[in-house]
């Protein structure tokens, strides 16, 4: 019963996300400078010069993969979501900004079966694995790593491991399974690092690892920037 239902508040954070994102205002671009932080900034551009077509997967607004475009305009790259009004912001915003090599799309992991192997060369993961239960990042996983080129590459960033105080400060409420939901919705899947390094690294060699702070958020961000292996 315990996993229904976290697979339920899982399906609801569609509805969750698609309010956040009904605020949002497709935006020019090319009148704009994305950046998150030095480091992160610097990991994206590695990525981008290692990678020529690129999926965005569970892209939200298309935050990312449209700094990735701004820093190579000559590039390829794919966004999905399930949330439909940040699907719709992204198609929107790509449009004022004439990336006509940037295309989005409404749908789930079930949307990669459209996809030939290895038909991309990179892969971004922002905040995607770990608000999943962990069966659906088996599933998700392995669904990318078909699409994703021998050799290329996956850039993936989770939230910090919080410590038992800032998750009672979240108001997060634990629903076992190191899932935590508020308001019903599920809102992270908190594993250590040693955990997610040792699936990372059944995936691909981990090139980069670093860890950075947004002053809006406690706690250190983690991301990873991992090569897979060519067989």
């Amino acid at each position: 019963m315990k996993g229904c239902r976290n697979m339920k508040a899982y399906d609801r954070e569609n509805g969750f996300w698609n309010e956040i994102y009904s605020e949002c205002q497709p935006v020019d671009l090319r009148k704009i400078c994305l950046t998150v932080e030095p480091g992160f900034d610097g990991v994206l551009h590695e990525f981008g010069e290692k990678t020529s077509r690129v999926l965005d997967f569970g892209c939200g607004t298309g935050d990312i993969i449209f700094q990735y475009m701004q820093d190579f305009p000559e590039k390829k790259g794919v966004g999905i979501d399930e949330a439909e009004k940040g699907i719709a912001f992204a198609k929107e915003t790509a449009k004022l900004s004439q990336y006509g090599k940037l295309h989005f799309f409404t749908g789930n992991s079930g949307m990669l079966d459209d996809f030939e192997d290895g038909e991309f060369d990179g892969i971004i993961l922002s905040n995607v694995l770990d608000v999943m239960p962990e069966q659906v990042d088996e599933t998700v996983l392995k669904r990318l790593d078909r699409v994703l080129a021998p050799g290329g590459y996956w850039f993936i960033k989770l939230n910090p491991y919080y410590t038992a105080k800032e998750l009672r400060e979240l108001d997060y409420e634990s629903e076992g399974s190191h899932l935590y939901e508020e308001d019903g919705i599920l809102r992270l899947h908190q594993e250590t690092t040693n955990h997610w390094k040792k699936i990372f690294e059944s995936y691909g060699t981990l090139e980069r690892y670093m860890e950075f702070r947004y002053p809006w958020q406690e706690g250190l961000n983690r991301l990873f920037l991992i090569k897979k292996q060519i067989s």
